[in-house]
């Protein structure tokens, strides 16, 4: 992976954020017990993780890390960094106790987590930071008694396309500058990502700018396999999206059933290779995701009868999710990561089957306790499915 790979090693080789590095490194050489935890927040791919283990190393801190969504009651928390709270490390030296995703916990679930961290913090004897790409999300606001905020921002656009040109020059690879744009300017901002997106080849290799439906319906429409890869190519967003938009247009299709089940059987090997990327994080098999989907999807419809538009989801619920419902978001949180799934695949895709699943009172109660959630979020679904069945 070209991200690990090209992963700074150290502080002065990292892209962006010279403040919030700066700030960090000046709460950590100003901290004694007693002292505030740090809380770096800012979105994905800003260098957060990075710096922490960058200055813990030039320092010369042992690093303690957990992520916190992954160990989110008191007990697991208490068993994995209880004892670097309490003292020293074995020889004597200080321990820096990373907290990586404290926004990750949500309602009930995280079953005394956040109160175990603030009393952590106030009893460590060693420093305390955190990190958290919602600034805005209720957990970190309830550690906001406890913590100091360092914010993280997305590194500008030139910084971006300046370390992929340099990635490029070292890989040798053949990319003109408006293809190093295009891949810097897809990531938003993600610096990961963009090495990610650069090694995959996928930006740089589009043919054409198109909106979602305009790639999709080219791709139905393509005369041949050539163009139905093309097509692809020209999609805007990210490939997981791409294979839910045409699982979307295929569902709704009015093609014979014995096409639509071949089409649907091609989409369900190319969602296996997308798990197996998002799962071991390879993103070099990218690169075949648009010719598997253009052999086999392409072939399966035959001529015609397959359409996408943008009103698969009722416009509503789509406002609504777009306005950054905060217990629409947790509750797909919660459950995207039982079925394994995205948030975002599982409020566009299944929340609004899940609403109307709600209106029944009793799978509504099953719900609430098996995701672990506060009461006032059954009274919000109860609102919700009545508003879902209405439309």
């Amino acid at each position: 992976m070209w991200s690990e790979k090209y992963r700074p090693a150290s502080l002065e080789e990292m892209v962006g954020n010279r403040e919030g590095r700066t700030k960090f490194q000046l709460w950590l050489k100003k901290w004694k017990p007693g002292s505030k935890a740090a809380l770096l927040v800012g979105p994905p791919g800003t260098g957060k993780t990075t710096t922490v283990h960058l200055v813990a190393r030039e320092l010369g801190l042992q690093l303690v890390e957990l992520n916190a969504s992954d160990s989110r009651t008191r007990e697991k928390l208490s068993k994995k960094v209880g004892e670097a709270i309490a003292s020293t490390s074995l020889f004597g030296g200080t321990s820096l106790i990373f907290l990586d995703e404290v926004d990750g916990l949500a309602g009930r679930a995280d079953y005394g987590a956040v109160d175990f961290i603030k009393d952590a913090v106030k009893k460590s004897e060693n420093p305390v930071v955190m990190a958290a790409n919602d600034p805005e999300s209720d957990e970190v606001k309830k550690l906001g008694s406890v913590t100091s905020s360092i914010v993280f921002q997305r590194p500008e656009m030139s910084d971006v396309v300046g370390r992929l040109e340099k990635i490029s020059q070292k890989e040798r690879l053949s990319v003109t500058k408006d293809q190093i744009a295009k891949v810097a300017e897809s990531a938003n901002g993600d610096l990961r990502a963009a090495i990610n997106f650069l090694q995959a080849g996928i930006p740089a290799r589009k043919d054409e700018e198109m909106t979602a439906s305009e790639s999709l319906n080219a791709f139905f429409d393509a005369a041949d396999e050539t163009a139905a890869l093309r097509a692809l190519r020209a999609y805007p967003g990210q490939p997981r999206d791409k294979i839910r938009d045409l699982f979307t247009a295929v569902v709704r299709s009015r093609v014979h059933e014995e096409r639509k089940a071949g089409a649907l059987d091609a989409l369900s090997r190319a969602d296996v290779v997308m798990g197996r990327i998002m799962k071991g994080k390879d993103w070099r098999l990218l690169r075949y995701l648009d010719p598997l989907l253009a052999n086999e999807l392409w072939k399966a419809l035959g001529d015609g009868g397959t359409r996408f538009t943008l009103d698969a989801v009722p416009w509503p619920l789509q406002l609504r999710i777009w306005n950054d419902s905060r217990k629409l978001k947790d509750i797909a949180g919660l459950a995207g990561r039982r079925v394994g799934i995205s948030q975002r695949s599982f409020l566009v895709e299944d929340m609004p089957y899940l609403l109307l699943l709600c209106a029944d009172s009793v799978f509504r109660e099953e719900l609430v306790k098996s995701l672990g959630l506060e009461e006032n979020y059954a009274i919000f679904l109860a609102k919700e499915s009545g508003r879902a069945s209405r439309r």
